[in-house]
């Protein structure tokens, strides 16, 4: 008998509110043990700082693009023309390991999966040798974790990880397009981009379509993981936290310059 979960088939939203929904679904997991998919993407420019990074450290500012902190770690993300999945579920849910890597390299697989789907091969980059793994950058598709997903050598999105007792959440980026050259206005210390990163639409060659991609994705996890998606909408409890994350912590300077002193140290 398949499992049973919700699928939320977002559409574009604000970089605020995307952060936001994320976090009012694993807030209301232990009351409500609905496991979750949501699918979204983004409405315009939008950086995500890991929760751990200084604003100031990372950012350049001059263009004002807006920006918030996650509640996951890892590096920095300039969200634009993108798929982003999340899942908050139970460790037993989707069969997961014990330990943090463990559990990437099954979540992942599913990635793994879409992206055969679409007729590319993908890997994960501890299958390859590259120098520097593991090594810190200040945005997420510069640098290599184990098991982070590869096409042709390059980097293909970012993953990051939260947990709660037994509680996991999990997001992560797939690219359409990135702007290489925005990345380098906004964002401190990303050279040799080209090297080391890939998106959808050069991996393919051609244009993708955001909504037949997170057709494509959910048909992915239903396959990996053998469940029943279910598409369902956010409950009130789950639409009344979000509001209050949006005006009270992702739009706030307290969470988003947490680390300095002052808004611009």
């Amino acid at each position: 008998m398949e499992k049973k979960w919700r699928l939320i088939l977002d559409g574009k939203g604000d970089g605020y509110y995307n952060m936001a929904a994320d976090e009012a679904i694993f807030a209301c997991y232990p009351q409500q043990k609905i496991p979750t998919l949501r699918i979204y993407g983004w409405q315009h420019p939008f950086i995500s700082l890991g929760y751990n990074q200084e604003a100031s450290r990372v950012l350049i500012f001059k263009e004002l693009t807006p920006f918030t902190r996650r509640i996951t770690g890892g590096a920095s993300i300039l969200h634009n023309k993108e798929l982003t999945y999340s899942i908050v579920c139970r460790r037993g849910e989707l069969n997961l390991g014990r330990s943090v890597k463990e559990s990437y390299e099954a979540i992942a697989s599913f990635l793994i999966n879409f992206y055969f789907l679409l007729g590319l091969k993908a890997q994960f980059a501890q299958e390859l040798s590259f120098d520097g793994l593991g090594e810190y950058k200040n945005f997420c598709y510069s640098c290599y974790e184990h098991f982070d997903i590869l096409i042709n050598r390059k980097k293909i999105g970012g993953n990051a990880q939260r947990r709660k007792k037994n509680i996991i959440f999990q997001h992560g980026s797939i690219p359409q397009e990135v702007d290489l050259k925005m990345v380098r206005r906004v964002i401190k210390d990303t050279v040799h981009l080209e090297e080391k990163i890939t998106f959808l639409n050069a991996a393919l060659g051609r244009e993708t379509d955001f909504f037949q991609l997170r057709l494509l994705l959910a048909q992915s996890f239903e396959d990996t993981f053998g469940v029943d998606l279910l598409l369902d909408e956010f409950t009130k409890e789950e639409k009344l936290i979000c509001k209050d994350l949006i005006e009270n912590k992702y739009r706030q300077d307290s969470w988003n310059f947490r680390y300095e002193k002052t808004p611009l140290a």
